[in-house]
């Protein structure tokens, strides 16, 4: 066999690694979308329930964002010491899931209470009010 008889060298196999570690990357990343794409309304959720449990109620009023005929006598009666829930004592952010292209409905369970509560947050401004779904 002569040097002309040679069978000609392999290329080495490098793409193949980097289209696998190109996709690993994709995964991953669709993978971080969907787990973190509602992470600032639930993280608005848990502001507002961390204001209510340390008893700041107008910080937490104001996180509501309401609307002109919801005023902070009603905010209270639902939400203060004596409303639905009494003194919140502890609450989880259980979940949350995009209703539509503007909101996402934040599930929470507040001093254990069952069934959980949903409540809505609007993406853009991250006001809150109650799902009626």
């Amino acid at each position: 066999m002569t040097l002309l008889d040679a069978a000609p060298a392999k290329p080495p196999r490098r793409i193949g690694r980097y289209v696998l570690m190109g996709l690993g990357v994709i995964v991953l990343g669709a993978i971080a979308f969907i787990i973190l794409r509602n992470f600032p309304e639930e993280r608005a959720v848990s502001h507002f329930l961390t204001a209510l449990e340390q008893g700041n109620y107008q910080e937490a009023y104001r996180l509501w964002q309401p609307s002109a005929s919801y005023s902070y006598d009603d905010f209270l009666h639902d939400w203060g010491e004596k409303g639905d829930y009494g003194k919140i004592r502890d609450f989880k952010v259980l979940g949350s899931r995009s209703q539509g292209s503007g909101t996402v409905i934040v599930t929470v369970a507040i001093n254990g209470e069952q069934p959980p509560r949903d409540l809505v947050v609007d993406r853009k401004t991250k006001g809150l009010a109650y799902s009626p779904f």
